[in-house]
């Protein structure tokens, strides 16, 4: 009870800061080339997250010779889409206590926004911090997906529509600006400098030659998506004895390189710690990638690189956008903790020539 209470509270709160600073919308232009227009696109959460917007962010951007698009940015994706070049400025905001992001309130205001676009789709809630933001934009055009609770603080609603993966409702959020979801592919585009590319290159010739380039990676944002580096052996060990010469290496967070060295050891490969884009080149350049649903498979999703994906079951519309491989599901819909290694096998043999 205590807690209906508290979230009936927290509603009337909510509407009370719509009433109060949201501004009454004219309707959209009919064209978006008529005058200057600024946008900022919201996606201060996670850097899969970010990935999957990349394109309707581009697309936005390249709407209209007139229009500049900004990003709000999490401190972890930040570094993402300072590499984009249509993008241009990047504030950063770190979600926590309210009243912290009070200097990031006065910077968007001062921008002087012609249209805020939510990009946070799959929170079911638009919650506390994200209509703050909304609101302090003073933007008349505030951008979002309807059928979530709070969307009132959207002047311009999309409707919520039954589609087969979810970063086709991210799609969705170009339309105001006569995108059609058709027009393009939507798969993101990760810039890859040359240098990066060699470096990445000469990395994996330092492990070994042969073929194929299998990447694992360890590391995952979430709890619910960690498998136990134990479960990469027998895996690993079926990859040897199909591909004896696949070149392996593991990838993963500084304080799992043990864990990390460890599977390298029993797989005959080679661990190594590397930076967010060093990990993004040599995903670009493996021929496969066997990993947990994470940052990672979304970045092979840029490069077209086949992805064995561990996911919780429940998960369909949350695999890699149209990503060439397979995708390995756990009984359990709250973890993959518990997925057996012959599951994987199965899957990973399937993927082999």
């Amino acid at each position: 009870m205590l807690k209906t209470i508290e979230n009936r509270a927290r509603r009337l709160v909510l509407r009370g800061l719509v009433a109060a600073l949201g501004r009454p919308a004219p309707p959209l232009p009919a064209r978006w080339d008529d005058r200057p227009y600024r946008v900022l696109f919201v996606r201060d959460d996670g850097i899969g997250d970010f990935i999957t917007s990349i394109e309707v962010i581009r697309a936005i951007a390249e709407s209209s010779p007139t229009v500049t698009v900004d990003v709000l940015a999490s401190p972890q994706n930040a570094p993402v889409a300072r590499t984009l070049p249509f993008v241009r400025e990047v504030i950063v905001h770190k979600r926590g206590f309210l009243l912290r992001s009070a200097s990031v309130w006065r910077r968007l205001r001062r921008q002087r926004y012609d249209a805020v676009v939510d990009g946070r789709v799959a929170v079911r809630n638009v919650n506390m911090h994200t209509t703050a933001i909304l609101l302090a934009t003073r933007a008349p055009w505030r951008i979002g997906l309807a059928g979530r609770g709070n969307d009132g603080v959207y002047s311009v609603r999309i409707p919520e529509l039954p589609l087969a993966h979810w970063t086709d409702q991210v799609v969705a959020l170009a339309s105001p600006f006569g995108i059609p979801p058709e027009s393009r592919d939507w798969r993101p585009r990760l810039p890859l400098s040359p240098a990066a590319r060699a470096e990445a290159e000469g990395s994996w010739d330092a492990i070994g030659t042969g073929r194929p380039r299998v990447l694992v990676n360890l590391s995952v944002g979430h709890p619910e998506r960690w498998w136990p580096p134990e479960n990469y052996k027998p895996v690993l060990a079926a990859l040897r004895s199909r591909r004896p010469d696949a070149t392996v290496m593991i990838v993963g967070m500084p304080t799992e390189m043990d864990l990390a060295r460890d599977v390298a050891k029993a797989a005959k490969g080679q661990a190594l710690l590397l930076s967010l884009q060093q990990v993004f080149a040599v995903v670009a350049t493996a021929d496969l990638l066997i990993s947990p649903d994470t940052s990672v498979t979304h970045a092979a999703s840029a490069f077209e690189t086949p992805t064995l994906t561990l996911q919780r079951q429940g998960t369909e519309m949350w695999t890699p956008y149209k990503t060439p491989g397979r995708t390995a599901f756990s009984d359990d819909p709250r973890r993959i903790r518990d997925m057996p290694p012959e599951r994987v096998i199965a899957v990973l043999e399937s993927l082999l020539p």
